[in-house]
């Protein structure tokens, strides 16, 4: 695996031992979430997946990605739903629904076609929070992880803790906490895909962990590619924010 994806994903199985003293990182953790986004995929290139939104019921969705200099936008199409996030290396993402415009606030957090995947989720915004905090290393599903601790007090999720691989800088999981420090949301990337010249996530796998309750007491959404071609050539103005309702902006332009 040369390349990681920085879209929406990551993986675990296992939980990590918090009672062993943390290693000293190669890495600070600033510099470790800046090699995510680095190691991201420099072309366009386009998914076809099912959102198993429970077990047995699912839907197609189309993944279009669109790799910028300083930006990555992401449409998810299925039906009449379609979804533009967009990525930046220096602000934190935002979000575009067809027909309705930019989502904020408590709105970012609406399930994506009845299923436990948010808005918020799929842009992996804690990533971009400030002061990342190194609290040990872990393997998970075998592979060397930096575990990182982040923390927002304006965010939906007030504590995060990601696994971030230590040699390939790709995120494999994370743990999203609420303001009473309950564990309610992980992502978990259970396999991966090789499409053209990068690795992605294959199976991807969202749990929703009621308030008071503990895994594996959980509700789960997975996403599954099946298919995709990498270096697709996608014009620009299908990422246009403004073709979502939204107001032209400079970066748009």
């Amino acid at each position: 695996m040369r390349r990681a994806l920085l879209i929406l994903l990551a993986a675990f199985s296992a939980m990590a031992d918090e009672t062993a003293e943390p290693k000293k990182p190669a890495f600070p953790p600033e510099a470790v979430l800046q090699r995510v986004w680095n190691n991201r995929a420099q072309k366009d290139f386009s998914l076809q997946a099912r959102l198993f939104i429970k077990r047995e019921q699912f839907v197609p969705v189309d993944i279009l990605i669109k790799n910028l200099p300083e930006e990555v936008r992401t449409v998810y199409r299925s039906g009449t739903m379609e979804l533009l996030v967009v990525h930046s290396q220096k602000n934190l993402p935002r979000y575009y629904l067809a027909g309705t415009g930019e989502l904020t606030g408590a709105r970012r957090m609406d399930k994506m076609l009845g299923s436990w995947i948010s808005y918020y989720d799929l842009g992996l915004p804690f990533l971009y929070w400030p002061e990342p905090k190194h609290v040990g290393q872990d393997r998970m599903r075998g592979q060397d992880c930096y575990l990182i601790e982040v923390k927002s007090e304006t965010e939906p999720y007030r504590r995060v803790k990601l696994w971030v691989h230590t040699e390939y800088f790709a995120l494999l999981r994370a743990e999203a906490f609420d303001v009473d420090d309950n564990q309610v949301k992980r992502i978990a990337i259970t396999s991966f895909k090789r499409i053209g010249e990068v690795w992605i996530p294959r199976g991807m796998d969202f749990s929703f962990v009621p308030p008071g309750q503990s895994l594996p007491a959980s509700e789960r959404s997975r996403l599954e590619i099946h298919d995709g071609n990498y270096d697709a050539r996608l014009p620009l103005s299908d990422f246009d924010p403004a073709r979502f309702g939204a107001k032209p902006s400079a970066a748009s332009n």
